[in-house]
Formats: C-alpha cells, structure tokens, sequence
C-alpha cells in the first residue's frame, strides 16, 4: 500500500466530492480514507455518505455526524450550523444512519493513526497550531497521525525528543518530505468547505515508499452548490464562504 488518499470535512459538498474523487482516479492511490464530517452545511448529505462509502477503505467519524445519530448536541454548534444539520437529517434515510453508526471514532492503516479532531481524549480538539498539536503528538502511538476538523490543510512535526514543534501551511499541489523518526500530524484540509481562502477542494496523498505527503486542490463548480444551498433554504452564510474559502 504505497500510496494512500486522505479526505475529510466534505459537508454534503456532492460536486468537491466527485471533483476529488476523479482527481484519486487520476493521479492513483491504493486505499483511500475518510476523516470525518461527511455531513452538515451542503446540500447533498446522502448522496456524499454513499459515494464516500464506495471510495473509502476506513471512514472516521466526525463532529457533524456524530451529531445527527445523538442526541442532546445541538449546543455544541453555532445556529446555522445546527440548522443546517437539521435540514442533513431530513433528507438521510435509515441506511445513511446506519453507516454513520458503523463510523469509528478513531482508526488506523497501515501502522497510521486516524482521527477527526486529535488523539487525545478530546476528540473534537482544533489543531490549529503547534501549541494545540502538542498532546495530540504526545498521545501518538505511530509516526503519523491523520486528523481533519479544522478546515486547513497543515502538518505538524516534532523530531526526536526536541520540544519545538514546526508548524506548517501547506502549499497547493507542492509535496513535502516527511522527516524519518519525527512525529507527525497531517491535515489534508476540506474538501467541501476549504478555509483557507483558497476555495478549491483539499485533499491529501501520502506515498508511503517515499515518505512524502502532497495536499492537492482541485476544481469544483461551486455554483451548482449555492444554487442547490439556496433552493433548500440553507443558511445564505455557508453558500457565501464557499466561494471566498473561508
């Protein structure tokens, strides 16, 4: 398995969803994970829960789809957010819920460590500096951990037993090379819901044999998205951030 795709926070975003996975189709990869939030914000909940299903070997379970199968969490999200889950819910038929169910909370492949937010028992944590990476990398079992939630592509890495940890934004379509016998978290960003200005979906392979990790952007016709948002009467706010990636 010597190259592996990486997904995460699609938010119904059917049309970033398909774009990424043709672009899996085309540059290759031998297994393909999800990080979670496959739900909440877009349009199309169902649709993206079954073409996830179909691509992905290990699907993680996020925040946003935690949220629609319990209950009681509704103070965890912001209005609209909360609304927009609602309208997910609605439109998920039994089957969906039972996928989302079957979702672990934290995984792993090919000696990686997975999951949504971090590794520690705060699942839901934001990575998003060195500082709030810091117990996830202590609580790291294997040199690599995968994690998604915050919306932006970036790694964290801290070699040998050095306390500093470097904090990266990773550039489009540009490969780093990983240090061997460092701790790495990766973040392969969103695909559906990009929050880095850059509004292009975001997802990551990492080449096991060459040690190195790519965040790919690609494409999507946001339009057919907003349009759909606006039909179902989807808060106005998370058609507008699409388009400015943020």
């Amino acid at each position: 398995m010597a190259r592996i795709g990486f997904i995460s926070d699609i938010h119904g975003n059917l049309e970033a969803l398909g774009a990424v996975v043709v672009d899996a189709e085309f540059v290759g990869v031998d297994a393909m994970v999800c990080l979670g939030d496959v739900i909440g914000y877009g349009p199309d909940p169902g649709a993206c829960l079954d073409l996830v299903a179909q691509n992905c070997d290990v699907m993680i379970r996020g925040n946003h789809d935690e949220a629609v199968i319990a209950d009681g969490l509704g103070h965890r999200f912001n209005p609209r957010a909360w609304r927009s889950l609602e309208e997910s819910r609605r439109h998920l038929e039994p089957g969906h819920l039972m996928l989302i169910e079957s979702m672990r909370a934290k995984g792993e492949i090919a000696g990686l460590q997975l999951a949504h937010g971090g590794f520690t028992s705060k699942r839901f944590q934001y990575l998003y500096d060195g500082e709030a990476a810091a117990a996830s990398l202590d609580a790291l079992k294997s040199p690599i951990g995968f994690v998604g939630h915050t919306h932006l592509p970036a790694a964290f890495i801290r070699r040998g037993d050095f306390s500093v940890i470097l904090s990266y934004t990773l550039q489009p379509n540009t490969e780093i090379a990983l240090p061997r016998g460092a701790k790495i978290i990766l973040n392969p960003g969103s695909v559906g819901q990009p929050r880095d200005r850059n509004p292009d979906a975001s997802w990551g392979v990492l080449d096991t044999e060459r040690w190195v990790f790519q965040a790919r952007r690609v494409e999507y016709d946001i339009d057919a998205v907003t349009d759909r948002m606006r039909k179902l009467g989807l808060p106005e706010f998370h058609a507008l951030r699409l388009r400015a990636g943020v």
